[in-house]
């Protein structure tokens, strides 16, 4: 059976949205690239100051960054007068998209769960030690001097504030951690990198999967005869109005409550306060336009899939609580999920078998099919990048302070994992995926239980825990998507490729700068997050863990609901469920969004049942002028809260 038979059967494809794309191979410019560069460290510094200076705004949280796309308005607002004026100097589309490119991979490291988390457990364990957790025996002995910071003089400032980084001895204390991190990070970017050039061609280029997510750049960039027809569709500027006055109203109301607000949601829970349904928990339905606009963009039988299956994770509840059921952690949501992101992967590739082998015979120099000429990289420089990335990641952890096995097993499942979120955001794109706080080290933990695991393993695996506790922002689905953004508008994906990397280091070492000016500045602003991990290391230290059977069968259930779906599918055109929808569903977040995806399946179905795909193009427009509209008027708010030092209005409620 192809690849190609996992794609969605009842979804809308690229081509009929926009059945032309640019064909013309433009240039990655050197100016384009210094625009970049000189954005990024403005983008980077508004992410930390929202997400760890006043916790707030949390644009690394969703799939499509709104402060990057609102700076990548700007950037087009300011072409649009360069094209009238000074029409020599205005960049083309290959220029802004490369610019985008750049923004968005540096903001993604930048993200929640990337470098902030790991930042922020470097010196928590030697200055968060208080006599009552006993955390200086529990811990610090097996502390890597290399990779942490334990002079109380360097931390003193970084927790307490009104001091700066800009001392011999802080810059001293924390190069060398700082180096080794940056370092780290780079290689599981770059070896992301690598494994997205072994299925870039089949998925973009023979599978034409559908990449919802690149809709709005790539409309906001495209040019007809000398304009952006995308500016000029009425219908754009109605969504555009409706969602930023919305934002707009609310946003003035939060700040003085007097004024009436435009209600977004009601809590269903209210109306199931009964057994058996007040199992459900929060049941919240909100009218959240962006999500909306982005759902309008989610091929049809995914937006069922979703709502459904949403449903379908409250059931489980209600039936366990008709039927008395009183485990501990049932329905075992995470573990569900988790289990769901495995099947994806092992789906995806037992089904993609066939080209992976080609590109596998092409890397060692046999006769293949497989053709990597126009690849950023030949498949063998691929392949030799994921062994000595992989290679280097097991090491790291060896000498952080783990066992060779714990490396072996936990970045085998955390790529694992990043390769179904790829999966997962190429057919389906939704606003948001994760797993929450259940990841390879859980996984581990549930297989072997902590009591076999040594002190030194778990004392290392600390860091590691922070950045896989959700897999928000994994820098491996924004590499594919800028390339398809490139295969689109027709840019050389080989300077993008060095574009992308350069775009990641540039990012990690702007968020540890800028973390650190913040610390120094205001102190103990990544407390909270590192005392978390370290935490749950000492609950799995003081109160060792036994084999979890049941959490492992709970991985197991959820493997098996995506293999049972995928089969149905394979088999039965009709079938209309999408097992990628099952693990995103399960994700905490995710009971904000079902309802606009089910106002978004209702409304694109009536469209294309009443009007056909003609309507539904002329209609795009208005869904994506939502989007742009609350994105705007969202970062704007979070822009005045900077710049005041006042709370403001935060559009999305996660």
């Amino acid at each position: 059976m192809a690849l190609a038979e996992f794609r969605t059967v009842h979804g809308i494809e690229e081509s009929m949205v926009h059945p032309t794309k640019n064909d013309s191979k433009g240039d990655v410019t050197f100016r384009a690239v210094l625009i970049g560069l000189a954005l990024v460290p403005i983008n980077v510094y508004i992410v930390v100051q929202w997400e760890t200076v006043w916790n707030t705004q949390y644009p690394t949280t969703m799939t499509i960054f709104y402060n990057v796309v609102f700076t990548f308005l700007s950037l087009i607002l300011v072409n649009m007068l360069l094209k009238r004026w000074l029409p020599r100097i205005a960049l083309s589309q290959q220029e802004l998209l490369t610019v985008y490119t750049m923004l968005f991979l540096a903001v993604c490291v930048s993200g929640h769960d990337f470098s902030q988390s790991i930042f922020c457990t470097l010196g928590t364990a030697r200055w968060s030690a208080t006599p009552e957790n006993d955390w200086s025996n529990l811990f610090w002995k097996y502390l890597s001097q290399r990779l942490t910071v334990n002079d109380d003089q360097v931390l003193y400032g970084f927790y307490k504030g009104e001091s700066t980084f800009y001392t011999a001895a802080h810059i001293k204390g924390w190069l060398e951690p700082m180096v080794w991190w940056t370092l780290f990070l780079s290689v599981v970017a770059f070896t992301m990198f690598c494994l997205n050039i072994i299925i870039r061609r089949q998925w973009i280029e023979k599978e034409k999967l559908t990449y919802p997510l690149v809709h709005l750049p790539y409309e906001m960039s495209r040019e007809g005869n000398g304009h952006h027809p995308f500016f000029r569709n009425k219908l754009l500027w109605l969504g555009f109005g409706l969602a930023a006055g919305i934002n707009l109203i609310n946003g003035t109301t939060f700040l003085f409550p007097v004024l009436p607000q435009i209600p977004l949601g009601y809590n269903l829970n209210v109306y199931f306060t009964e057994r058996p349904f007040n199992a459900m928990g929060n049941f919240p339905a909100q009218f959240n336009p962006f999500a909306i606009g982005l759902a309008f963009a989610i091929p049809l039988d995914l937006l069922f899939s979703c709502w459904f299956f949403f449903l379908l994770w409250k059931a489980q509840r209600v039936v366990g609580s008709m039927i008395g059921i009183n485990m501990p952690g049932y329905p075992f949501v995470a573990q569900q999920v988790l289990g769901g992101y495995l099947g994806i992967a092992i789906v995806s590739f037992w089904l993609g078998r066939k080209p992976i082998w080609q590109v596998m015979k092409r890397a060692i120099g046999a006769m293949s099919e497989a053709d990597d000429s126009d690849e950023p990289m030949k498949y063998r420089t691929a392949v030799i990048g994921i062994i000595l990335g992989f290679s280097f990641l097991v090491f790291f952890s060896y000498q952080a302070g783990t066992t060779v096995q714990f490396g072996l097993a936990f970045f085998s499942v955390y790529f694992v994992i990043a390769f179904a979120h790829t999966r997962t955001r190429a057919e389906l794109g939704p606003p948001i995926h994760g797993i929450f706080h259940y990841g390879p080290l859980q996984l581990f933990i549930a297989a072997v239980g902590s009591r076999k695991l040594e002190s030194q393993t778990l004392t290392a695996a600390a860091p590691f825990w922070t950045f896989t506790k959700q897999f928000r922002n994994h820098p491996m689905p924004y590499m594919l998507e800028s390339f398809k953004l490139a295969d689109r508008s027709g840019m050389d994906t080989r300077k993008l490729g060095k574009v992308i990397m350069f775009s990641v280091v540039v990012g990690i070492i702007v968020t540890f700068w800028t973390f650190l000016q913040f610390s120094y500045k205001w102190g103990g602003i990544s407390e909270g997050r590192g005392i978390g991990a370290y935490t749950v290391i000492e609950r799995w230290l003081v109160r060792p863990l036994e084999p979890d059977p049941q959490s492992l069968s709970a991985v197991g259930i959820g493997a098996l609901v995506v293999f049972i779906n995928t089969v149905l599918r394979l088999r039965f055109l009709w079938w209309p469920l999408h097992p990628l929808a099952y693990p995103i569903t399960g994700y905490i977040p995710f009971e904000h969004l079902w309802f606009p995806f089910l106002i978004s399946w209702v409304v694109k179905g009536s469209i294309l049942r009443h009007g056909g795909i003609q309507m539904y193009r002329r209609a795009f427009p208005f869904f994506l002028g939502l989007v742009l509209g609350a994105f705007t008027i969202g970062s704007l708010w979070g822009i005045v809260g900077l710049v005041t030092g006042i709370p403001t209005y935060a559009f999305k409620r996660w």
